[in-house]
């Protein structure tokens, strides 16, 4: 069987990652066909008990010493985290290594030269590279701080990915966006998959949401959800002001970690009787189970993200999407299970809520559409034997290229 190393490349200092899920996720169905060894800078985030034939390698996570970081704010030190992956690279048996996540860019450029350094093929998956190609536009930077983000984001992915043996892109949209970045190699789309969820018990989702102060369905309301770390990217102020301006009656949940740049004083406000904003924090798997069942439509106004695990989470439990035209998206909806509005337009995204409100015939449909779309489309079986053949693809031509060599330099004496 080949050996991989699945190297999940992540700021430990997340307590969640859609990008570190889909890795562990796809390496779990990728060890019937391969010996695979997850090293995650975040640790675990699935129980093994979920994981047979998984083994996991502890990785030893480090910023650089004497600098005062418990200072510094959590968006900046996660530039700077490294970690052990590179020497097991240099002292392990692998035959190749998947690389997962960007960030922290410079040590997922330290993993890639380990990679080159012991002659072992790499192939990277494509998880935030919207986000790293849209990073200076997103984040409003100026002139100094574009600097910055070139030489410690933009650059150093730009290198691992000019050395991988293939590109695993998770939709068609990564390929321009891989081919920006200097890539001439194997391109192959392997999306993120989802499972379809089992039976549940009504009575536990009751007591979940009424732990979050989540109250029962009221007559004629629409119960929206959204669903991310709150980071810049995603969108929440977006959806905030949109949701402000709305006259219909709704429940807005939004869940995720909340974080100090975000201002949440829109959700706090007063508002009617019949309209409310529940913000969560953090949620636990049977939660958001919970919560999802508990919706009609799940919004999610990101913008930039490569192929977001979310959007398929809340389609496979039948619940429609309301989303921005941005990187993989358009891929993962059809105009049967979703709908894409242009990202960061307020306006366009409240039309869109409002005119959803008045047809909740057609979001019981779309729901339907967007389960069946996922159990065809997207499941993790079909992501692990894309990526297998490009494991294999990548291998074999690791072992023709000296025979190609000879070849060729006979080719030339004669």
């Amino acid at each position: 069987m080949i050996k991989v190393l699945a190297a999940i490349v992540a700021p430990p200092h997340l307590s969640v990652s859609g990008a570190g899920r889909a890795a562990e996720q796809l390496s779990f169905a990728l060890a019937r066909h391969c010996d695979i060894t997850v090293a995650s800078m975040m640790g675990a985030q699935t129980r093994e008990a979920e994981a047979p034939g998984i083994r996991r390698a502890p990785v030893a996570v480090r910023l650089p010493p004497l600098l005062p970081w418990q200072r510094v704010p959590n968006r900046y030190r996660t530039l700077f985290y490294s970690s052990d992956i590179p020497d097991r690279i240099r002292s392990g048996d692998f035959d190749l290594v998947h690389l997962h996540n960007p960030m922290p860019a410079l040590e997922m450029a330290r993993i890639a030269r380990a990679c080159r350094s012991a002659n072992v093929p790499y192939v990277v998956s494509t998880h935030g590279f919207n986000e790293i190609a849209n990073g200076a536009r997103i984040y409003g930077f100026g002139r100094l701080r574009r600097l910055v983000w070139q030489a410690l984001v933009t650059r150093p992915v730009q290198q691992a990915v000019r050395g991988a043996a293939a590109v695993l892109g998770l939709s068609p949209a990564d390929r321009e966006i891989v081919g920006a970045m200097g890539f001439a190699g194997s391109f192959a789309v392997v999306p993120n998959g989802v499972s379809l969820p089992g039976p549940f018990d009504p009575s536990q989702d009751f007591a979940a949401c009424a732990r979050l102060g989540v109250p029962g369905r009221r007559a004629g309301e629409m119960t929206c959800m959204f669903l991310a770390n709150h980071t810049p990217n995603k969108g929440l102020p977006v959806l905030l002001e949109a949701f402000d301006g709305l006259t219909c009656p709704y429940t807005l949940i939004v869940g995720g970690e909340k974080r100090a740049e975000i201002d949440y004083a829109l959700a706090a406000l007063t508002r009617r009787a019949d309209q409310r904003i529940i913000v969560t924090g953090r949620l636990s798997d049977r939660e958001v189970q919970a919560l999802f069942r508990r919706s009609d439509l799940f919004v999610f106004p990101t913008l930039a993200d490569t192929f977001p695990l979310v959007v398929l989470e809340a389609m496979s439990h039948g619940v429609p999407v309301l989303a921005s035209r941005v990187g993989g998206i358009p891929h993962q909806l059809d105009p049967g299970s979703g709908q894409l509005v242009e990202a960061g337009d307020v306006r366009q995204l409240r039309e869109a809520l409002a005119a959803l409100a008045c047809r909740r015939d057609r979001l019981a449909k779309m729901g339907e559409r967007a389960r069946a779309r996922v159990a065809q489309h997207f499941t993790w079986d079909n992501a692990a034997e894309r990526a297998l053949a490009e494991y294999e693809r990548a291998l074999d031509a690791r072992a023709t290229a000296p025979a190609r060599t000879l070849l060729s330099a006979l080719h030339t004496v004669h």
